[in-house]
């Protein structure tokens, strides 16, 4: 079997990580895999994977919106003998519902984020499991996203499969990193020579919620003991000019030696093995978290909301390093906690994080469950 993985942007990491093990389980099962996506350096780890670049764009616009670029997929399709479609997206699989007009192709979805219910999910009813679609091949990548949209969507004409993404492990291997990595980093945020706990955490410059807690996590966190005291890394990585200035202003306002506003980063990975801490404090509930699954295979104790996803992530040892949406006294008392815990103990959860990401997160434990996706679509009928 020919599949054509189609990707409408380079943006997101996780449909990244997902087409790059995608292909190597494809590989692995006699499958062949073709990539057509926007031009980037992502492509050259789509190869290394083992799947063939059979077309790009020069952007997602021209993929979704432009008709000589469905035509080239339609070429490709016809090039390569294929018969499915991966898509990663709502935009994708509009594209490949474009190409299905012209060529007898099946298609199947991964979705692996959760906008809002107005946004995407309201709109999977209508435009995707509609009785207008005779059946459509769903993969999600955690079992609460599973569970939810068979709730919401119990319809015969679905096919709906739980096949997580895999963590990266020639890449997420705090044995991989060196110390000239690590020593660089330290010393391009200026912590070199005053060494603490770093707490990583990921940014949400759109949210004024979160914008709100993570200062007042700051306030808080500062008044600690110096030899407990840690740095928040905040980085700037993507983030829209508007919402970054509203948070600049609230971080100015309320400087301390605790937050620290960092610039674009690199090399996510060093950062990962320099920090302790991984903090999520996502505003909304996703579909699944691969910065979170990096972050314990690099041996960080992650703290965050409580929620179906977050705890199915997570080993049972953390759970209660998970708070209620919202509680930021509790994220303190759990920060205190963990500040000031010993280098051994440290180490003990250090491992514990990363043997569970090994143990559960292995891209051999979701060869089965994509084949099955798979097989299963091989047996009904394209449009």
């Amino acid at each position: 079997m020919n599949i054509l993985q189609l990707l409408t942007s380079l943006n997101d990491d996780t449909s990244i990580r997902a087409i790059a093990a995608y292909s190597k389980i494809l590989k692995d099962n006699n499958y062949n895999s073709y990539v057509f996506a926007p031009l980037g350096r992502e492509l050259s780890y789509f190869k290394r994977w083992g799947a063939e670049i059979a077309g790009q764009s020069a952007s997602s616009r021209d993929i979704v919106y432009s008709k000589a670029m469905i035509r080239e997929i339609c070429e490709v399709v016809t090039s390569k003998s294929i018969i499915t479609i991966h898509v990663y997206d709502l935009a994708g699989y509009r594209a490949a519902m474009q190409v299905r007009k012209n060529c007898p192709i099946k298609i199947i979805l991964s979705l692996l984020k959760n906008t809002s219910e107005q946004s995407v999910i309201g709109r999977l009813n209508d435009t995707i499991f509609g009785e207008s679609i005779p059946r459509v091949t769903t993969t999600v990548p955690s079992k609460a996203a599973y569970k939810d949209l068979l709730t919401k969507y119990s319809r015969k004409n679905i096919d709906l499969f739980h096949v997580p993404v895999p963590v990266d492990f020639t890449i997420y291997d705090e044995k991989k990193i060196s110390q000239e990595r690590t020593i660089s980093l330290a010393t391009q945020w200026g912590m070199l020579e005053k060494p603490r706990h770093i707490i990583f955490t990921k940014a949400y410059f759109n949210s004024k919620k979160w914008q709100n807690q993570i200062i007042k996590l700051a306030i808080n966190l500062e008044h600690l003991p110096e030899n407990t005291r840690p740095y928040i890394v905040v980085l700037k990585d993507r983030a829209n000019k508007k919402h970054l200035h509203e948070f600049e202003e609230k971080y100015f306002k309320n400087k301390n030696s605790v937050l620290c506003l960092m610039d674009e980063l690199t090399d996510i990975e060093a950062a990962l093995k320099l920090s302790s801490i991984y903090l999520d404090l996502n505003p909304t509930t996703d579909f699944y978290s691969l910065d979170i699954l990096n972050a314990l295979a690099m041996g960080n104790v992650v703290v965050g909301w409580q929620n179906e996803v977050n705890k199915e992530l997570m080993p049972s040892e953390f759970q209660d390093y998970l708070s209620g949406n919202g509680d930021t006294n509790k994220l303190i008392e759990v920060f205190t906690k963990l500040l000031e815990m010993d280098a051994q103990e440290r180490n003990f959860t250090g491992r514990i994080s990363r043997n569970y990401v090994l143990n559960n997160f292995n891209i051999k434990n979701m060869e089965e469950l994509l084949i099955d996706a798979y097989r299963t679509l091989s047996f009904s009928k394209a449009s």
